[in-house]
């Protein structure tokens, strides 16, 4: 059966953007590249490829490579770091890649093949080669063996985010966290991990808690199982297997405590009361388990709790005897110290594979991390208080880093050990990451755990424009123009958080929004920005008097970029026009802040204040328009009613995120824009 191929778009995307920014550093042409062609980056692919036949039932299916990531090859490659060790149980090597400029004069399919051999002939004898061509933007994927290439038809998997390709190719990520706490010595907290290690180490000693989905007679319940390393139910009197499927999240809908269904989108829930965004269940005990860590980029990812008091102790392991011990009087109380651990073990597994295989690889990953991280609480200097864990979601690629990393603060929110910038650097480039963004630091709160904590208790609803019907414009030409935010930010609007701020707090409300955007980009580590720090703000800078606190007085663009140029550093670039007709002549700038910028827009004119989340623009024709997120809507949080529905607003009907022609606009009204830049803080 023919060979078959997959790679997320977003991964593209972000391929062709360093590459672009660092064409002028192409690779020499030596022995290994005597092509006339310029190469720009080359390394391995990183993915999963399946087998001819399917796990479950034998049944042939095509050979198909999933590309997840991509991983850079350093250009001196005499001490090459071993990045393998940040990836995830079930992503490994599975190929070649090639980054080239190309050459006009030439084919760019002969080039590729030409490549693709040139690569595979220094390597290995049996290759898959991805050759990915800048300047036509076009990747073409290869069977290389025996100086022959063989053409491997590739899917682009249109997605925006990696939950988008993941539910596409079939597969899901599985997380178990492990948290230790010990206040006295050392040597206790070391011992506690090599329990764990035990409990680990092997498929027959290792026993979980999962949350299970069931259906009977139509209707779906939750419930909390114990499960061993062979996929089976201990808690049922015939040991019946559980299926995978049925602890991972449904797609397209959740089931809560009471069983009722509610619509899912973009990894959210949609919410009938504030705050509940993370499915729990009571367990037997009384004790309330986490089912689902949520997150914006993989969406909600299973969670499985490790139960070490099942697991029989190895006769090996070292067991502390009882020790009576007397110490002699002294005025002095021996300090006590806060000595802190945590796991983060995180798997990629397929849907169609047993629940056994997929928790073998999180028990293998979870026996190497907890290994590492007691010989790096054994090997680390007095001062060493913590050894953590962490997940860092990229950029692009559809998997997270796993990086481990200690520090005398035995709070892990505060962990300001990750500054090796070197390192930092070196991971950016090696995952074709942004090098003017921080990823992968936790006092910046870039690590999965953090995100999950603050989406518990968010009460906005993240990206609500994706899904929504394109405006038509671009589609209607092939010269047409697309543009959109990048990123994630929150939909902030009308009496939001108990503010009665209708008639009033729109551009307050266009201006959380784009706060939200450099907080969860993490250029700021502000969740929030009120109303009323947004008045003091103005206020302490002058540009508004001191009765403007606590006041309902507007604000317009000039006051939305005062305020984060002052509370975050952000510069901003100011567009207007005199009238709504003239608001296409502005789309070129537009399109051009949203493809180098990608951060969100606040408009404000004819006494009302919009975000502008893309531009769509047909040059030939002049037709534009704005992807607006409306602030003046009052409704609640859901996600059909603010994509689809025609609600009143302020003096006007409109749906609350939707594409809107510039001809629609108040044509007597001026116009003003502000156009925040995003920010460079480096890695």
């Amino acid at each position: 059966m023919a060979e078959e191929g997959a790679i997320p778009a977003a991964l593209l995307r972000s391929l062709h953007r360093f590459s672009a920014s660092n064409e002028s550093s192409s690779l020499p042409n030596t022995q290994e590249n005597p092509l006339s062609c310029s190469i720009l980056a080359r390394g391995s692919i990183l993915g999963v490829y399946n087998s001819s036949k399917s796990v479950e039932n034998d049944i042939p299916v095509s050979p198909r490579l999933v590309i997840f990531g991509l991983l850079q090859q350093p250009p001196d490659a005499q001490n090459p770091h071993n990045f393998a060790q940040y990836l995830p149980n079930g992503i490994t090597r599975v190929g070649s890649f090639v980054v080239v400029r190309g050459d006009a004069s030439e084919g760019v399919e002969d080039l590729a093949e030409a490549v693709a051999l040139q690569v595979a002939a220094v390597g290995e004898k049996k290759e898959k080669v991805l050759v990915y061509e800048v300047t036509t933007e076009t990747s073409r994927l290869y069977g290389c063996e025996g100086g022959k290439a063989t053409s491997i038809h590739l899917e682009v998997v249109q997605s925006l985010h990696a939950r988008d390709f993941l539910r596409t190719v079939g597969f899901a990520p599985l997380l178990c966290a492990v948290d230790f706490h010990v206040v006295g010595k050392k040597e206790t907290l070391i011992r506690q991990l090599k329990r764990y290690e035990t409990a680990t180490k092997e498929d027959s000693n290792f026993y979980v808690r999962v949350g299970v989905t069931s259906s009977s007679k139509g209707k779906k319940s939750s419930a909390f199982r114990v499960v061993n390393g062979c996929g089976e139910d201990i808690m049922s009197p015939d040991a019946k297997s559980v299926m995978l499927e049925s602890i991972l999240p449904e797609i397209g809908e959740e089931v809560d405590d009471a069983g009722s269904k509610s619509k899912k989108k973009n990894g959210k829930k949609q919410k009938k009361s504030p705050g509940k965004k993370v499915v729990t269940q009571q367990t037997e005990q009384g004790e309330t388990a986490t089912r689902y860590l949520s997150s914006l980029e993989y969406g909600d990812i299973a969670n499985v709790d490790l139960l070490v008091s099942l697991a029989p102790m190895n006769a090996s392991a070292e067991v502390a005897a009882p020790v009576l011990t007397i110490p002699p009087p002294s005025n002095v109380k021996p300090i006590s110290r806060h000595f802190h651990a945590h796991c983060d073990a995180l798997v990629m597994v397929s849907v169609d594979s047993s629940l056994q295989t997929a928790l073998s690889l999180l028990r293998q990953q979870l026996y190497q991390q907890l290994k590492e991280i007691a010989k790096r609480l054994e090997d680390a200097p007095e001062a060493v208080v913590s050894v953590v864990a962490h997940q860092f979601p990229l950029v692009g690629a559809a998997f997270p880093l796993t990086l481990v990393s200690d520090s005398t603060n035995a709070d892990y929110n505060n962990d300001e050990s990750m500054d090796d910038v070197a390192l930092l650097e070196s991971l950016h480039r090696a995952f074709f990451q942004p090098l003017q963004q921080s990823l992968f630091r936790v006092s910046r709160g870039c690590s999965l755990a953090q995100q999950g904590e603050w989406l518990a208790t968010s009460d906005v609803l993240y990206n609500v424009h994706e899904g929504i019907p394109s405006s038509g414009v671009s589609a209607q030409d092939q010269q047409g123009k697309l543009a959109l935010v990048g990123g994630f930010y929150g939909y902030y609007h009308y009496m939001q958080q108990r503010v009665n701020d209708k008639g009033w707090g729109c551009a307050y409300r266009s201006l959380q929004t784009l706060a939200s955007w450099l907080f969860v980009q993490h250029y700021t580590q502000q969740k929030f920005l009120s109303h009323e720090h947004i008045q003091r703000a103005l206020v302490q800078m002058g540009d508004k008097p001191s009765r403007f606190q606590g006041s309902t007085e507007w604000i317009g663009s000039l006051e939305v970029g005062y305020v984060l140029d002052e509370l975050f550093g952000v510069t901003f670039r100011s567009l207007s026009v005199s009238s709504g007709d003239q608001l296409a002549s502005i789309a070129r700038e537009l399109l051009d802040h949203f493809e180098t910028q990608g951060t969100p827009v606040m408009m404000g004119g004819g006494q009302l204040a919009f975000t502008l989340l893309g531009v769509d623009y047909d040059p030939d024709s002049g037709a534009c328009a704005f992807l607006t997120l409306d602030p003046h809507y009052t409704g609640d949080e859901d996600i059909t009613t603010i994509q689809q529905q025609l609600v009143q607003l302020e003096g006007y009907k409109a749906v609350p995120c939707s594409w809107r022609k510039t001809t629609s606009f108040t044509k007597k009204s001026f116009y003003n824009l502000c156009l925040p830049q995003r920010p460079s803080v480096g890695v």
